[in-house]
């Protein structure tokens, strides 16, 4: 049954509940409104991916019809948090989307409010997301969104040319460099020269990382929560992942992990840093990790490195000393913003604080 008819001229919709089987027309509207897959060629897949095989479970789906044609769709992802010492369940925004023919007619902020309140219901704390510059409006305005921080990118220039375009991250292509071929040179880069530490390639991660997290999980207030069952999830299981894992060791006890992608940009290849963790006790550890992160995009002839640093990252002075430099806004082709909507006022000064926050380009469906 509709919970609600909006009625415009001769344009209206019903807001209704996900209902299984209508994820075919929540991927033909994706796009349409978007002009790609959802995925690189396959839609339905990363769908099923991305809402059923989410370990934390529970769909927040809200969809406008006008008769049998989805015209809308507000969804957001269940994640947990680690939030000042204590784990929560929050959910990221995606996905948002309307039929171009019924603009005006209120269906973002209707879906969204509408998945909000179950939200709310079912006990989650905050919502958050990375709007672009076309869309933070409407999340603040409409939404009642807080803008947090504009999306922190540093870099760390490998190959730039004067080929670069001045707008460095405009894709080409939306697609990732086949791993294989980028991630093949790399394995005589595992070698740490002073002995110390052992840099393994993974193909998943096993019971170690949730040791490693427990250990790592108190170095910032705020942020997902990076066990096993979401680390695999994310970029093993994901559908064409072409993600590369590299965990750092000292003897038998895991002290760090590097997550990479390889991306293809208008001027060629950049490497994306998806996830890093590393045992700040291990001082060499993080350093080991970014040196092997910048010799495997040399010889993979990237232009750039890329990596999410937050002002309160515990991370930040380590790649700021291995020449990671801040991204002006001017730069991107769009600027991103991360923002948040709480529903548990008492956290809501710890979500909006910029330096409560760690993000990574992991923590968003973009990459």
């Amino acid at each position: 049954m509709p919970e609600e008819i909006i009625e415009n001229a001769k344009r209206s919709f019903e807001l209704r509940a996900y209902q299984p089987g209508n994820e075919h027309a929540i991927c033909a509207l994706f796009e349409k409104v978007f002009g790609k897959p959802m995925g690189k060629t396959e839609s339905i897949r990363h769908w099923q991916w991305e809402f059923l095989q989410n370990p934390i479970g529970g769909l927040f789906i809200k969809l406008a019809w006008d008769g049998d044609k989805l015209v809308g769709q507000y969804a957001a992802s269940p994640v947990k948090m680690y939030a000042n010492g204590c784990n929560i369940i929050a959910a990221l925004s995606h996905d948002t989307m309307t039929d171009p023919h019924y603009n005006g007619l209120g269906i973002f902020r209707t879906t969204a409010e509408a998945v909000y309140k179950e939200q709310a219901n079912a006990g989650q704390s905050f919502i958050y997301g990375f709007p672009n510059r076309n869309s933070i409006h409407g999340f603040i305005k409409y939404l009642q969104w807080h803008k947090i921080i504009p999306v922190p990118v540093y870099i760390r220039p490998i190959r730039l040319t004067k080929n670069l375009s001045r707008r460095i991250f405009q894709r080409a292509d939306n697609s990732l460099a086949d791993r294989d071929d980028i991630f093949d040179k790399a394995t005589s880069l595992l070698i740490d020269k002073s002995g110390k530490y052992e840099l393994h390639i993974e193909m998943e991660f096993g019971d170690w990382v949730d040791d490693l997290w427990m250990r790592c999980r108190k170095q910032h207030s705020l942020w997902v929560v990076r066990d096993k069952a979401y680390l695999n999830w994310r970029y093993v299981t994901k559908p064409e992942n072409k993600y590369h894992i590299v965990s750092v060791w000292q003897g038998v006890q895991p002290v760090g992990y590097v997550v990479l992608a390889c991306a293809n940009m208008n001027f060629g290849k950049a490497m994306f840093i998806m996830d890093f963790m590393v045992d700040l006790d291990f001082n060499h550890a993080a350093d080991l990790l970014i040196r092997y992160v910048v010799n495997a995009a040399k010889k993979n002839e990237c232009a750039l490195a890329s990596v999410l640093l937050t002002p309160g990252s515990k991370y930040l002075p380590i790649f700021r000393k291995k020449l990671f430099l801040p991204l002006p806004e001017r730069l991107f082709p769009q600027p991103l913003y991360f923002g948040a909507r709480c529903f548990d006022p008492s956290i809501n000064k710890l979500v909006n604080d910029p330096k409560a926050w760690s993000i990574s380009w992991g923590d968003n469906d973009v990459i």
